[in-house]
């Protein structure tokens, strides 16, 4: 099992920008000490109230903290972007970082970033589907042309490449069915979001690897997970200072940017804590972390979680350190 702390660039915009990039490395710096497998960083625009850094010049700045661990976008919103930019981007990314690193890419889903691209949601899923193929071509052959709905390109290549090679894993992020088949195909795995609980993702993992062999796919399907997550040394202190939150962020601003609605249950992002985190959170001491990573590996078969200690709104950084330092030195030593 890998772990990646799953970092939040995200914060109000209250804080003073100069301190959001030290916040970031110094949780980093955790991370690659005390045994995770990497870091990643997710991809938003035009959030009112709030700041983000951008992922790729973040990230890259950010491997320069680490010896050991890979770095990695979780998610890129290609359905946004054009994809010679961002083949090239995190090809020089996978280069800074001494060919250790894997792209998850989703569609784009909020209006405000629809809005602020000017794109409509069919513009958006053809520049989603012919950005993935451009991309592999491009990290994997020379004078690539294309001719789609969305993007024409004529004769252009790309250096440097990866150093990974053929390329870059690349995750393919989707809440609904009809999604995950979609990511099954033209990815090389499902990168699963944080807001479904794992009831309903062994029945979209099985309908996964179902994909997965109908499209006469080698090996497996790579099933990363995305997990909120928060030990301490009693359940109690977890719940306590994991729990405003955790409430805020999924009661507040996920139904706002309608997480919700591609769900199985819609309200369910509205229920009470307990049964909320049920299955759901990593959340405990860290004999019972332990065995709720261990439930999504024997369940669903997953090899590789992306942990997020830090949420908007989220705790201190001193809370966030300690978590994760107890994560890497007891829950990921104990796998």
């Amino acid at each position: 099992m890998k772990f990646a702390v799953q970092l939040n660039p995200q914060v109000s915009i209250d804080k003073p920008a100069p301190s959001l990039m030290p916040t970031l490395i110094e949780q980093v710096r955790v991370a690659d000490a005390t045994g995770f497998h990497a870091f990643s960083m997710g991809e938003h625009y035009n959030i009112p109230g709030l700041q983000r850094l951008h992922q790729v010049p973040a990230l890259a700045r950010l491997c320069a903290e680490v010896k050991n661990c890979a770095v990695g976008t979780a998610v890129t919103l290609l359905g946004l972007r054009h994809p010679v930019t961002v083949a090239n981007e995190l090809a020089s990314l996978d280069v800074i970082n001494n060919g250790k690193s894997f792209a998850a890419f989703g569609l784009g889903y909020r209006d405000d970033e629809l809005n602020a691209f000017q794109l409509t949601k069919s513009q958006r899923f053809h520049r989603f589907v012919e950005g993935i193929e451009i991309i592999k071509r491009l990290w994997m052959e020379d004078h690539v042309s294309f001719e789609g709905k969305e993007f024409q390109i004529k004769d252009v290549t790309l250096d440097p490449k990866p150093s990974q090679k053929p390329r870059p894993p690349i995750w393919i992020a989707a809440n609904s069915d009809t999604a995950v088949e979609r990511a099954t195909k033209i990815g090389d795995g499902w990168i699963i979001g944080p807001h479904s609980a794992i009831d309903e993702l062994e029945r979209q993992v099985d309908l996964c690897r179902k994909a997965w062999s109908a499209a006469a796919k080698a090996g497996e399907p790579d099933l990363p997970i995305i997990r909120e997550t928060f030990v301490a040394k009693t359940r109690r202190e977890a719940v306590e200072k994991a729990r405003p939150c955790l409430e805020q962020l999924y009661r507040t601003i996920y139904i706002k940017w309608k997480q919700n609605e591609a769900m199985a249950d819609s309200t369910e992002l509205s229920w009470a804590f307990d049964r909320l985190a049920k299955n759901r959170f990593i959340l405990g001491s860290v004999e019972e972390c332990v065995d709720q990573v261990k439930e999504y590996q024997q369940r669903l078969g997953t090899n590789y979680m992306l942990v997020r200690f830090d949420w908007t709104p989220g705790l201190g950084q001193e809370d966030i350190l300690a978590s994760m330092r107890l994560f890497g030195e007891k829950v990921i030593q104990s796998i």
